[in-house]
C-alpha cells in the first residue's frame, strides 16, 4: 500500500507538500526521485515532494501498488476579531485601509503587498492601536529597511495617533540638533525600560549581534514586529538578513512592501522564511524554483515551478492595487526621446570607444559589465561625472526647459536620477524656484525638513531627489509633474520612484517624463525593465539576474562591431 498524505511542509516551499510512505519498491523509489524536488526523512521513512506532482505520482504509482489518499481540511474554526476602535481613529481609513487592519487582526503573520501610495503605514499604525486594546499589545517594533524613513514614522505616527514612540537612539539638544548614540548604546537602551510604546529603528542595525542579542532578550515584551520595504533584506546570506531571521519570536509579524520581486523570485524567500511562511532552506528554496545550466550548471537560467511561489504569496499576503482609488488621478508616462548635441554625442562615442577598449583587456564578469555599463550611462545622463571639459549635458537642458514650463504654469515638479551627480547640477540653475535636495549628503532630518516644507510651502517648487534616497517611502504628492534624468534597472523600482507623486491625497492628473538619449544605453535600459516586469507581475499580480548580465555583456560586445 502507498500511502499519500497532503500536509503543511516541513522542509520544501509551498503551501502543503505530499508525504509518501510505503513498503520499500525500487520502482517507486526511482519515480520519486525523477521529480524536479523531494526530501527523504529517514528517521520516519517518508518522502516529501511538491504538491503539484500529485496528478503525475498519482499516474505513474498507481502501476506499482494500490494507492491511499488523503487531503488536507482546509476548515478554519478560528474565531474572527472585528474592528472595535474604528470610530476613534485620528484619521478615518479609507475602505481598503479598514480591510487591512482587519486582516491583520485575523493573521498574526503576513505580508502586505499594496501598491506605493496606498498608505501601508497607516494601517500598520492603526492594526498596533486594535492590537493594544484588544490583545494588551505592550510594543511595536519597527524595522526600516530604507534608513530615512525612520522620521517618516516617526511623522505619520505623530499625524494619525496619539500613541507614543521613540527612534532607537535619537538625541535632541537644547538647540534642536538632532544626533544618534553608538550602535553599542542603542543595544543597551533595548536592554533597559522603555516607555514609549513605538520603536522604530533601521535594518542596518541589526547587522550588529549587540542589537540582535538585546532584541531576543525581549525585555520590554515586543510583540508586535513591522518590517517596512521588507524587500530591502532580500539577501538571506547578507548579515543583516542573516540576523533578521534570528528575530522571529513575536506573537505579530508583518512585512511591508510593494515590490516584493525585485528583480527574480529569489527576492520572496527571506520576508516568507522569517514571517514563519515558508519552510525550506535557502538552498532547497532555489533548487525548487530555479533551473540551472551555463558553465559547471551552476548559473540560473530560467524559474520553474512558480505556481507553487504564487499559490504560497496569495495565500500569506492581502494585495490591493491603485484600480480600487476611484478618485485617484490619472497617471501619464511620458517617454521623451532625446538627440543629443553634437559635442555630447561625440563625448559618448569617445566612451564607448574606452568600453571596447577596455573589454578586450579584461574577462567580463559581472562586476565589470555593470561598471561599463554604469559609465555608458553616466555619460548619456551627466558627462560631468566623467570629465571637466564643457560638454552639453542634453538630459540637463532639457530637464532645465521642462522645469521653467512646468513651474510657470503654476505646478510643482520632482526630478529624480540614478546620479548624485544631474541633481548637483541643477540644483544652482533652480535656485530660483527654492529647489529643496533629498540626495545622500542630507541627514534624514535635513530630509524630513524638505519634504515637509516642499509638501506645505507653495513657495518650493522644485524637489531635486536621488533614486536611492527618495525612490521609496517618501511622499513628494503635492508634485504632479516627475521629471527622470534616467531610470532604474528593474520596473518595480521604478514604478516605486513614480509613485512618490502618484499616491493617496493626489489631487491633479499625474505627468511622468522619462528622458531618453537615444541610440544611447538608455534604450537598453527600457528594454530590460520591461522584461523584469512579467515575472514580477505573475508572481505578485540591485543585484542584477544572470539573464539581465548576459544582455548587458552582449550589448558591449556589439559595440566592438
Amino acid at each position: 500500500m502507498i500511502t499519500i498524505i497532503e500536509d503543511t511542509p516541513k522542509k520544501l516551499s509551498g503551501i502543503t507538500s505530499l508525504f509518501i510512505s510505503f513498503n520499500f519498491k525500487q520502482q517507486i523509489v526511482d519515480t520519486i526521485k525523477s521529480l524536479d524536488k523531494y526530501h527523504y526523512n529517514n528517521e520516519n521513512y517518508t518522502w516529501e515532494v511538491p504538491i503539484n506532482n500529485l496528478s503525475y505520482l498519482l499516474d505513474e504509482l498507481t502501476y506499482f501498488d494500490d494507492i491511499t489518499l488523503t487531503i488536507k481540511s482546509n476548515d478554519d474554526k478560528k474565531e474572527q476579531k472585528t474592528l472595535i476602535l474604528k470610530d476613534k481613529y485620528k484619521t478615518k481609513p479609507l475602505e481598503h485601509q479598514l480591510e487591512g487592519i482587519l486582516y491583520g487582526l485575523n493573521h498574526d503573520s503576513w505580508l502586505l503587498l499594496d501598491d506605493p501610495g496606498l498608505g501601508k503605514t497607516l494601517q500598520m499604525i492603526y492594526l498596533a492601536q486594535e492590537l493594544k486594546e484588544q490583545s494588551n499589545l505592550k510594543h511595536c517594533l519597527v524595522i526600516c529597511g530604507i534608513n530615512s524613513l525612520k522620521t517618516n514614522w516617526e511623522s505619520e505616527i505623530e499625524k494619525h495617533s496619539d500613541l507614543s514612540y521613540r527612534i532607537l537612539g535619537k538625541k535632541v539638544s537644547k538647540k534642536g540638533k538632532v544626533s544618534y548614540k553608538t550602535i553599542k548604546e542603542r543595544a543597551k537602551e533595548l536592554l533597559e525600560p522603555i516607555d514609549e510604546f513605538f520603536i522604530i529603528t533601521n535594518i542596518e542595525t541589526l547587522r550588529s549581534d549587540d542589537i540582535v542579542k538585546a532584541l531576543k532578550k525581549n525585555v520590554n515584551k515586543i510583540d508586535m514586529v513591522v518590517f517596512d520595504e521588507a524587500h530591502k533584506a532580500k539577501n538571506p546570506s547578507s548579515i543583516q538578513g542573516n540576523h533578521l531571521l534570528k528575530l522571529t519570536n513575536y506573537d505579530h509579524k508583518v512585512a511591508l512592501t510593494g515590490t516584493l520581486i525585485m528583480n527574480k523570485p529569489l527576492d520572496a524567500f527571506t520576508a516568507l522564511k522569517w514571517l514563519g511562511i515558508e519552510k525550506a532552506t535557502y538552498t532547497d528554496f532555489k533548487n525548487q524554483y530555479c533551473e540551472y545550466g551555463g558553465f559547471g550548471g551552476h548559473q540560473i537560467i530560467g524559474y520553474k515551478n512558480l505556481d507553487i511561489l504564487k499559490e504560497e504569496i496569495e495565500n500569506s499576503s492581502l494585495r490591493r492595487t491603485k484600480d480600487i482609488l476611484k478618485d485617484l488621478p490619472e497617471k501619464t508616462v511620458i517617454t521623451e526621446m532625446l538627440d543629443m548635441e553634437d559635442d555630447h554625442k561625440k563625448f559618448y562615442s569617445d566612451i564607448i570607444d574606452g568600453v571596447v577598449a577596455e573589454c578586450d583587456k579584461v574577462k567580463l564578469n559581472p562586476n565589470n559589465v555593470l561598471a561599463l555599463t554604469t559609465r555608458l550611462r553616466q555619460a548619456a545622463s551627466c558627462p560631468s561625472v566623467l570629465t571637466s571639459s564643457k560638454i552639453t549635458a542634453t538630459k540637463i537642458e532639457r530637464a532645465l526647459d521642462l522645469i521653467e514650463e512646468i513651474v510657470c504654469s503654476g505646478h510643482k515638479v520632482v526630478v529624480m536620477s540614478t546620479f548624485k551627480e544631474p541633481i548637483r547640477e541643477l540644483y544652482p540653475l533652480t535656485k530660483q524656484y527654492n529647489a529643496l535636495l533629498g540626495t545622500g549628503d542630507q541627514t534624514d532630518d535635513e530630509l524630513a525638513r524638505n519634504i515637509k516644507l516642499f509638501q506645505t510651502d507653495d513657495k518650493y517648487k522644485v524637489f531635486l531627489a536621488t533614486t536611492q534616497k527618495c525612490g521609496t517611502g517618501q511622499t513628494l504628492n503635492k508634485a504632479s509633474y516627475m521629471i527622470c534624468i534616467d531610470c532604474p534597472w528593474n520596473y518595480a523600482l521604478q514604478l516605486q520612484v513614480e509613485d512618490r507623486i502618484h499616491r493617496i491625497g493626489s489631487k491633479e492628473p499625474v505627468f511622468i517624463y522619462r528622458l531618453v538619449c537615444k541610440d544611447t544605453i538608455d534604450e537598453k535600459v527600457n528594454e530590460y525593465i520591461s522584461v523584469k516586469k512579467a515575472v514580477g507581475d505573475y508572481l505578485i499580480d540591485d543585484i542584477q539576474d544572470e539573464a539581465t548580465i548576459s544582455k548587458l555583456r552582449d550589448y558591449i560586445l556589439d559595440l566592438k562591431k
